[in-house]
């Protein structure tokens, strides 16, 4: 098929129905696109270079630009404001593979309308252009200072090709321009106080940062800290809400309150509150241990840092970058081999991203190998394995090492009458999800090992809310 346009082209097409350019260097790409919205009653046109983006536009004027943002003779990031120039009331989504924080939150500030990663839902990308085509003002792109760009490429700790980084990612994006409060939740070591600080560093142009504590027991410490912040472009990180009393939740509320009606001006332009739980705060409020009113206070744009367990596509993107750090703490250059990384993935990470930098380092100075073997890293995880345990090795103490930090910890008189119905049902779900993954899913056999009826353990699987993960063999 003959790629070239003319202008009569584009003079031919039906005036009623709206016109997308999708450039991609991907002919599969472009075919899906192109397939998809025509389906839908767009007309559509393709390329598969910068110069064609660029020629295109200029012919055909279109409603809406989908590119990629790395063509075969240009990056489209790069002269994106020339590209609005162009058609200044055009939309810009931009899919790419180049799935970095830095490229979501660039092209964003550039003025792209979205950033969608590849691999892309078909679904979602059509959901966006249409919400595009619907818009009738685009965001105004500012070029993001260079110290800024500078630490977005040095902070590569926020990193991760798995969909739930993607999303996070995405919504950093969003939070550009405005200083909207921010729910961080997520387990120990997963990055939150890392994502409250990218936050700050590149999608504000906030100078100072406040990290408070918000499990100290002596609420006026804190009130002194939140009341001391009279300095402009800020951000307050309240850390660890989910450590705070009942009664201080309150006093917190009130305080946030005064807080924002004095300085209502200044919260809008230029202070955003930061908020971190290592704990579900929906299921403390189901407990009565949380206020329902100071969550949905804070809970603005709710950002959950997962485990991870449950993105273990991100362990080898993560361990590169963790070595390569070794040289700034005057730690040994090391390398691994692809074997490793396999090992390093059967590891289900329970300190989670802390627990892996902490255990890069370690290996790199407890064995001499330039290139370190999978045996070696097994070999240590081993040990961390052990370590867990306690050199506990019988199950009954283990579990009373579990039921001893859940007395000291927890407030006992809200389990009244339901204690015993509430660590059952704990302890049989994980039994039953080990049990069915052991498996891979086949109900007949984890009934059979399980000692029950197959119906009864449809049953538990509802009821338990169990999800039923199926390797795929090869």
């Amino acid at each position: 098929m003959n790629n070239s346009y003319s202008f009569s082209k584009s003079y031919n097409f039906n005036q009623a129905k709206e016109v997308i350019l999708v450039v991609d260097d991907d002919k599969n790409v472009r075919f899906v696109l192109k397939t998809l919205f025509k389906k839908h009653g767009y007309i559509v046109e393709t390329s598969g270079n910068y110069s064609g983006l660029l020629r295109l536009i200029k012919e055909l004027s279109p409603n809406l630009l989908i590119t990629d943002v790395k063509l075969p003779d240009g990056n489209v990031l790069d002269d994106l404001f020339k590209i609005k120039g162009k058609n200044p009331k055009m939309p810009i989504i931009v899919i790419s593979a180049l799935s970095t924080l830095s490229t979501a939150v660039n092209a964003v500030k550039l003025g792209a309308f979205e950033y969608i990663s590849k691999p892309f839902n078909i679904d979602e990308v059509l959901e966006v252009s249409r919400s595009a085509l619907r818009s009738t003002s685009q965001i105004k792109g500012k070029l993001l200072k260079k110290e800024n760009l500078d630490n977005l490429k040095s902070n590569n700790s926020l990193i991760g090709k798995s969909k739930s980084m993607q999303n996070i990612f995405q919504l950093i994006s969003k939070l550009i321009g405005n200083n909207l409060t921010v729910l961080i939740t997520g387990e120990t070591g997963t990055g939150k106080d890392l994502v409250a600080n990218t936050i700050h560093n590149l999608c504000n142009k906030n100078n100072k940062f406040f990290k408070i504590n918000m499990g100290i027991s002596n609420f006026s410490e804190i009130e002194k800290l939140i009341l001391a912040v009279n300095d402009e472009k800020s951000t307050i990180y309240l850390d660890a809400i989910d450590e705070m009393s009942i009664e201080n939740q309150l006093k917190l509320l009130d305080l946030l309150r005064l807080f924002y009606s004095n300085n209502k001006n200044k919260v809008v332009n230029d202070i955003r509150i930061i908020v971190s739980s290592r704990k579900n705060l929906s299921k403390l409020i189901l407990k009565g241990l949380y206020r329902e009113d100071l969550f949905y206070y804070l809970n603005i744009v709710p950002l959950f840092m997962p485990p991870l367990k449950e993105r273990k596509e991100d362990i080898k993107e993560l361990a590169i970058n963790f070595l390569n750090k070794n040289s700034l703490n005057n730690l040994p250059i090391k390398k691994f081999d692809e074997k490793s990384f396999e090992e390093l993935m059967n590891y289900n990470w329970p300190g989670n991203i802390r627990e892996l930098e902490n255990f890069i380092k370690r290996i790199s100075v407890l064995y001499p190998e330039t290139i370190i073997r999978d045996s070696s890293i097994k070999n240590e995880l081993n040990k961390s394995r052990e370590t867990i345990k306690n050199d506990l090795n019988e199950f009954t103490e283990i579990l009373d090492l579990e039921f001893e930090k859940f007395f000291n910890k927890e407030n006992i008189s809200q389990f009244s009458e339901k204690l015993y119905d509430y660590f059952i049902k704990k302890y049989e779900k994980s039994l039953i999800k080990r049990t069915l993954n052991s498996v891979n899913g086949n109900q007949i056999k984890a009934s059979r090992l399980l000692g029950i009826n197959r119906n009864t353990l449809r049953k538990k699987i509802i009821e338990l809310n169990i999800e039923i993960i199926k390797r795929i063999k090869n």
